[in-house]
């Protein structure tokens, strides 16, 4: 039964995370610390130096029976090495300390979405892999800006990007997007799923919809808060980190993503609103 208010999901992300953690002392962190084990060298400067795009960190296409998930960022990070490039048996700490590490999110952060990942659609024991987040309706959900919708029956949604959709967005949006655009694009995707599948996204995958949002664009945005459309591309197309990326200042925590997407759920709303 999928959950119905917004309370109730970070409830459930409270406890699949103290699940986590409690399986994992030992290992939680490990992989972190030996990224940013220098004292000599600022927080900054260790997030700065831990991201290469070269050598072991170059973008590899995946190749035959290497696995992919519906998300841009996991997927990312698994075409740089930053995990596992196969995309199988992703270990919660070496997952984690990727998110902390090269996306900046907070570690009780990271933990959570992890915790969700593995507890929801992996093993505790053997980690995650990415296609298993493709299972239709559980983490994954129709109106991706960028896939395709679950074909009826389906147990598992596509994983591959679909270029036309990439396209149409930044024909729509040729000057980037901020949280009002991300905001309508989402909305038009849902426009787009009632009128395929006559159904809407519920409360639980509505506000994954908002939270995904919300984390590319704290992700990726520029100085003026706005992805561009060269990283939109990059990102969301060809699932690379773009050439500007850089680690961003300010660690990502579980507070923040929530504050931007309730901004992207009510800018929705107005969105709805309008076009009724």
């Amino acid at each position: 039964m999928f959950l119905s208010t917004t309370s109730n999901l970070h409830t459930l992300f409270k406890i699949l995370t103290v699940a986590l953690l409690s399986s994992l002392p030992s290992l939680l962190f490990a992989d972190r610390n030996r990224l940013l084990d220098d004292p000599s060298q600022s927080e900054q400067q260790r997030r700065q130096h831990s991201l290469s795009l070269n050598g072991e960190h170059a973008f590899i296409t995946p190749g035959l029976g290497d696995v992919r998930s519906p998300c841009p960022a996991l997927n990312t990070l698994a075409n740089h090495g930053y995990i596992n490039r196969s995309g199988k048996g992703i270990s919660a700490s070496s997952l984690i300390s990727a998110l902390t590490s090269i996306y900046h999110l907070s570690s009780p952060f990271a933990a959570t979405l992890v915790a969700g990942g593995v507890l929801c659609c992996g093993n505790i024991g053997k980690g995650i892999s990415l296609d298993a987040l493709a299972q239709h309706n559980k983490i994954e959900h129709d109106a991706s800006l960028v896939h395709d919708n679950a074909l009826s029956g389906a147990k598992f949604a596509p994983t591959q990007v679909n270029l036309t959709l990439v396209d149409e967005l930044l024909r729509t949006y040729p000057g980037g997007m901020g949280i009002n655009e991300l905001a309508q694009a989402r909305m038009q995707r849902e426009m787009s799923m009632f009128k395929e599948k006559r159904l809407y996204l519920n409360a639980f995958h509505e506000e994954i919809g908002h939270g995904e949002a919300a984390l590319m664009w704290l992700l990726m945005k520029d100085a003026t808060n706005v992805v561009n459309a060269k990283t939109l591309r990059q990102f969301l197309g060809k699932e690379t980190f773009p050439s500007t990326y850089t680690i961003p200042d300010e660690e990502i925590s579980l507070q923040k993503a929530k504050e931007v997407s309730a901004e992207v759920g009510n800018m929705m709303k107005k969105v709805k609103t309008s076009i009724v």
